[in-house]
């Protein structure tokens, strides 16, 4: 038999009812949540808006942000970084090395290994990348004091850490 909800809780609409019956911690807790994925996603569409003035799309500049962060890695160790499939990833290698951005080196001590380096092709890219990038500051951290940014990435900084902790249980 299906329970009738509304009957049950005097006709109340649903989201009263899920207000009421949610913790207030839960609450708070999950608007920071909500709003950190809000945020990213305006952040990713502000990104696919600019970059594509480039030829680059999101998944581009995370995976070239990945590389010039940890140039060196090989195409496993990058995939387990992004959190991506070896396939998706040796695709999206593939398509940053057509573009001659990057360049698959074999290494130094196991033939079998490819290590991925930006080429300096990609030096205009990242110049790209760094105007847009002050554009979106300016944009989207105005009316933030250092300290307040500094506070803030010090948070996240820890919300992240938590984060990758937990995924490791």
């Amino acid at each position: 038999m299906k329970r009738n909800y509304k009957e049950e809780f005097g006709g109340a609409s649903a989201r009263d009812v899920i207000r009421a019956t949610t913790d207030t911690s839960y609450r708070d807790h999950s608007d920071l949540i909500y709003l950190m994925h809000e945020l990213s996603r305006l952040v990713s569409t502000h990104a696919d808006q600019h970059l594509a003035k480039a030829g680059l799309t999101h998944v581009q500049w995370w995976a070239m942000m990945h590389i010039y962060e940890n140039e060196g890695l090989t195409q496993t160790q990058l995939a387990d970084l992004m959190q991506m499939g070896r396939a998706s990833l040796g695709k999206l290698v593939e398509r940053l090395e057509s573009k001659s951005w990057i360049e698959r080196r074999a290494d130094a001590s196991d033939s079998r290994v490819r290590r991925i380096f930006l080429l300096h092709a990609a030096i205009p890219l990242f110049r790209h990348m760094t105007e847009e990038g002050k554009l979106l500051f300016q944009d989207f951290l105005a009316g933030i004091s250092s300290d307040e940014e500094k506070r803030l990435l010090a948070g996240l900084r820890k919300i992240r850490s938590n984060a990758v902790r937990g995924q490791e249980r």
